[in-house]
């Protein structure tokens, strides 16, 4: 028997599956087993794995509530970056050699140097994985990455998606040319063997429009809607999207378009979950009605950068959009520094606080029983959000990295198991 370690306990059995020893079965509540093989790559043992669920109180599902028709457990999902790459893998540094952006206003930009980060020595990020600086590439890091998934309770990464693989266009923040659509079937594979599924996060890619998108749901559909890893949700099995960067701020003059579009897919094959971002202006629950969205969720994990980012203001925007018949879903994070790659943007570091701020934000969310938490994020290294494991580090030239200590560097995986089982133990979602 594969190990469950949350959901359906005990529906999972490796010995009924002869096309691979990972077993996907629905069970009532239209969630699914997780199970990790010790057997296919698994990063841990089944005494690891066994242990750790004790400790974090990660149990089955006799815990959680019994929902009732129509309704279902609420989930957790995590933003997750596709963007990385190394030598041995990719040919050339990824995203970890990311330059210094530059500031709006000349003279705030005038005081900070611009250069590329040169690793493997000193990289964008102010703390150092554990697992070094890896590839998207890897399908070993890739199912490693997707073991600690399943073991901290989250039930989709929300992949960063920078357009289809043929588009020639900005694929990233930094434009360094990271192409996220090659690797989305190695991402999907390692994500049905862990017991983990995908949603897909669509970024602002170069030319990105309401038009394009319909485009790329017909593109997903084509290549990746059959597969068993595509995170759906209710009676209709719908998949989920997340349209970053979409918002009363972003696309104010929009709204038409994007309602037609969205319009024109429902009911079809293209129909999904749509949730676009919401910042906290006035006029952001209207927008979200009028664009023909299903809800919205905060995204950013530095505590207050937005209205929406504030847990204080959660309750107000989940009651504007229940009231629309929207969804909300609140982005918890373990704190922020960018200041690597932003380094005029210190006034919006959050110290971790050997994981209280990440409590707090947990605590909020749980207190608010929304339809679903997002994490941000699994691995942002860059704006220092990632509960990916860190570990110390000093590079040649002296700079010192930040790390989880006095605590273990995969501490915030441990801590997420805790958070999603008391998240899924609280509510029922509609």
């Amino acid at each position: 028997r594969a190990l469950c370690v949350m959901d359906c306990g005990g529906c999972c059995n490796s010995s009924s599956s002869r096309a691979s020893p990972w077993r996907h079965r629905p069970c009532h509540l239209r969630q699914h087993c997780r199970c990790l093989h010790p057997a296919r790559g698994a990063p841990w043992s089944i005494g690891v794995l066994t242990a750790w669920a004790a400790l974090s109180g990660v149990a089955g599902a006799a815990d959680e509530p019994t929902c009732k028709a129509g309704q279902h457990r609420p989930a957790v999902h995590a933003a997750f970056y596709l963007w990385y790459g190394n030598p041995e893998s990719d040919g050339r540094w990824l995203h970890w050699d990311h330059k210094v952006l530059p500031h709006w206003d000349p003279s705030v930009d005038a005081k900070h140097p611009k250069f590329n980060w040169r690793p493997p020595n000193e990289h964008h990020a102010p703390f150092r994985p554990e697992r070094g600086l890896f590839s998207a590439r890897s399908n070993e890091t890739l199912r490693g990455q997707f073991g600690e998934l399943a073991v901290a309770g989250v039930d989709s990464a929300m992949i960063s998606w920078w357009g289809r693989k043929d588009r020639v266009t900005k694929r990233d923040d930094a434009d360094s040319g990271a192409n996220t659509d090659e690797l989305v079937p190695a991402v999907l594979d390692a994500a049905s063997s862990a017991g983990v599924f995908v949603s897909f996060h669509i970024e602002p890619y170069g030319g990105r429009t309401p038009e394009t998108f319909l485009d790329d749901l017909r593109y997903i559909h084509e290549q990746y809607g059959s597969h068993p890893a595509v995170w759906r949700e209710g009676q209709r099995a719908l998949p989920v999207f997340w349209l970053y960067d979409v918002s009363i701020q972003h696309s104010r003059n929009d709204v038409a378009a994007w309602r037609a579009a969205l319009d024109s897919v429902r009911a079809t094959e293209l129909d999904g979950l749509f949730f676009c971002l919401w910042i906290g202006e006035r006029g952001d629950a209207e927008f979200v009605e009028e664009a023909g969205f299903d809800g919205a969720y905060t995204y950013f994990a530095a505590l207050g950068f937005t209205p929406g980012s504030h847990p204080a203001n959660w309750p107000r925007i989940k009651q504007q959009l229940g009231r629309r018949g929207k969804m909300f879903v609140p982005a918890v994070g373990p704190g922020y520094d960018d200041t690597l790659i932003r380094p005029w943007n210190a006034h919006n570091v959050r110290d971790r606080k050997h994981g209280g701020y990440y409590d707090a934000m947990w605590k909020a969310a749980v207190e608010l029983q929304p339809h679903a938490v997002s994490i941000t994020s699994y691995n942002e290294w860059g704006e220092g959000t990632q509960i990916e494991p860190a570990v110390p580090y000093t590079s040649p030239q002296g700079r010192r990295y930040q790390d989880y200590a006095p605590n273990a560097p995969d501490f915030y995986l441990g801590k997420t198991a805790s958070w999603a089982r008391a998240f899924r133990g609280s509510t029922c979602a509609s």
